[in-house]
């Protein structure tokens, strides 16, 4: 597999593409700039096959509903976070949305332990409850896209609507607990980290 990533819109978002090896993608967080990002998913020369939302802030999504106009493939989000993309009062109440969100129906949801196969990769979800009560990580061979669970040394905010402090940093020592080994983490924000260097510092905290 390879990844590709922009840092994109006003809270320096982090993007992903996560292609296979037959060259099928998968777009997580489709966060504003959607003529760039379909440019981009076009220029990298892959077939877009699904759209994957972490969890459903406007930071991640604003560019969702033009990109899945123009692909046409499934969007995929949590059980929970789902009614965000439906009724998206709390979306547009971000005072950087200049350009209105409009209600998108997701195609698949889903939930901690849940799988879905891409060619060789298997992507398999993890619930981390508490920046919103849906949010949800993904896993990827020896990598963990975060969205805004666990950050390099910290999480995303808890202030928002959703939002639960304790019930976040319970998440983030849980897969650190669960989950063996190394793993390459890519947030939603600021630079990539490693499973081992949170284990670390989390442990420590």
């Amino acid at each position: 597999m390879r990844i590709e990533q922009r840092v994109i819109g006003a809270c320096h978002t982090n993007v992903y593409l996560l292609i296979s090896e037959k060259n099928n993608a998968v777009l997580i967080d489709p966060a504003d700039d959607a003529e760039g990002i379909i440019h981009w998913i076009r220029e990298s020369g892959a077939t877009l096959k699904y759209i994957f939302i972490t969890h459903g802030h406007a930071d991640h999504v604003l560019a969702l509903p033009a990109v899945r106009d123009c692909f046409n493939v499934p969007v995929i989000i949590s059980k929970t976070d789902a009614e965000r993309l439906v009724h998206p009062d709390l979306i547009n109440d971000r005072p950087y949305v200049t350009t209105p969100f409009l209600s998108i129906n997701p195609d698949l949801l889903v939930q901690e332990g849940d799988e879905l196969w891409m060619d060789e990769l298997k992507m398999r979800f993890y619930g981390m409850m508490g920046h919103t009560d849906g949010s949800l990580a993904v896993i990827a061979d020896r990598v963990i896209f975060t969205g805004d669970t666990m950050l390099k040394h910290g999480h995303g905010k808890t202030t928002l609507p959703g939002g639960d402090e304790e019930r976040l940093i319970a998440s983030i020592r849980r897969m650190t607990e669960e989950l063996e080994g190394d793993y390459r983490i890519l947030p939603g924000h600021r630079e990539e980290t490693t499973m081992e260097e949170e284990r670390n510092y989390w442990h420590s905290h």
